[in-house]
């Protein structure tokens, strides 16, 4: 993936992609994916940033979603509740996924369910750094096996 199709990740954060109106934002993706990113690679992260106490770590979890050891089946092709249009994880495709979505800084909420709730960027706090967003983005980019 080349830094255009993540400048186009950054759109979609941003709400310009899929026929959603677009949205006044300027977050950077300069990232390059990680083609060896593993699951284990993006536990790692999820478990250091996500899965903590009061957030992702135990049922019911925030927004409904627990990475705890079955994290990927949580994520992989799963509506987000936020944004149901969009699965949490698409594998292949970094820029259709909300998570990525919500790893990018300033996260904007264009199209999400307002009834749902849009909430803002995650990790709340300290963003991922650009090399952990860049695991991420390079799992999803090889299928999110």
């Amino acid at each position: 993936m080349k830094v255009t199709s993540l400048l186009a990740l950054v759109a979609f954060a941003c709400g310009t992609d899929a026929g959603l109106p677009a949205s006044k934002c300027d977050a950077p993706l300069d990232v390059e994916p990680v083609a060896s990113a593993t699951a284990a690679d993006v536990q790692a992260i999820l478990s250091r940033s996500c899965a903590v106490g009061g957030c992702h770590l135990s049922a019911p979890g925030a927004g409904g979603l627990v990475l705890d050891a079955r994290w990927a089946a949580a994520v992989v092709g799963v509506p987000s509740r936020q944004n149901p249009a969009v699965p949490l994880v698409a594998p292949g495709d970094p820029r259709r996924s909300w998570l990525v979505a919500k790893l990018v800084r300033p996260f904007c909420a264009t199209g999400c369910d307002p009834s749902a709730g849009c909430g803002g960027p995650m990790p709340p706090g300290e963003p991922v750094s650009r090399a952990e967003l860049s695991v991420i983005v390079g799992w999803i980019a090889g299928g999110a096996r």
